[in-house]
């Protein structure tokens, strides 16, 4: 299931967008004898999201036209001593006006955990557009817990955000929020590594010296700018190198922060990327 999810967020440049409300949301949840873990969760994006023509095939499965699939990877792991029944249909995405979605894909039949077991689920759920804040949520009889919140991001058609042009218009930038999201809510270590260990493994162009190497990258550009108009259109300028001395792959998988980053979450990320010391 993971290698799946995994390989499906990177051919389709899936995005996660994690905003908070009403309840603080946690990765890891005990309710009712069982314990569960959010691993991953990514939106799966269309191919016209990154600049093609394509449109997506109408398999079996796939989300209806004008929808949006958030696809969740969840362990269950029962540490008690007796079996205990969990139902994908326990996890739901709540709007904060009170609609809900439940999954999609996954299937809804009960399954049986037994004591010391762990399982790998990996849900699907289908969201029309909506620009509301997203809950998921896990329900266990009258116990309840939050798993994530996040945005859905927008379909081509449905308009672009609205963002200034330069990062200067952007609010003052917290480089230490910055770094939360850099290495919490949003996963680029995944891709980028952890600029604190510069020869540590990624995927993506390395970013401990980014306030040097960043304003080298489009002639008249400063650091903080490139950074900005990376994080909104990935795809117009690829770094000349990535893992070791190989090439960056001409086509960006990068997700599109622009869709689901608030001014200020932008403002703070770019912050911390251009406060990075050099191998820091």
């Amino acid at each position: 299931m993971a290698c799946v999810l995994a390989l499906l967020a990177m051919l389709a440049g899936g995005v996660l967008a994690i905003r908070a409300w009403t309840i603080q949301p946690r990765r890891d949840a005990e309710l009712s004898g069982l314990r569960v873990r959010l691993e991953r969760a990514v939106w799966l994006h269309e191919p016209t999201d990154h600049g093609d023509t394509a449109t997506l095939p109408n398999l079996p499965g796939a989300p209806a036209p004008g929808q949006r699939r958030l696809a969740v990877e969840l362990t269950v792991f029962n540490p008690r001593s007796v079996p205990r029944d969990f139902t994908p249909g326990e996890l739901r995405l709540i709007e904060a006006t009170g609609k809900e979605w439940r999954p999609s894909m996954g299937g809804t039949t009960a399954f049986t955990v037994r004591p010391s077991e762990l399982l790998s689920v990996t849900l699907g759920f289908d969201v029309p557009p909506t620009s509301a804040v997203l809950s998921l949520e896990w329900t266990r009889g009258t116990e309840r817990a939050a798993l994530l919140s996040t945005r859905r991001p927008r379909s081509p058609d449905e308009g672009p955000p609205s963002w200034p042009r330069s990062v200067e218009e952007l609010p003052p930038g917290n480089a230490t929020a910055g770094s939360s999201l850099f290495h919490g809510r949003l996963a680029c270590t995944t891709c980028h590594g952890n600029p604190a260990e510069p020869g540590g493994p990624h995927l993506g162009p390395a970013l401990g010296n980014f306030s040097r190497v960043g304003a080298t990258r489009v002639s008249g550009m400063s650091a903080a700018q490139y950074a900005y108009e990376s994080l909104l259109n990935p795809g117009a300028f690829i770094a000349p190198v990535c893992t070791g001395q190989e090439t960056c792959a001409q086509t960006s998988t990068m997700p599109l922060y622009g869709e689901s980053l608030s001014l200020q979450e932008m403002a703070d990320l770019v912050s911390y990327l251009v406060n990075l010391r050099t191998g820091e």
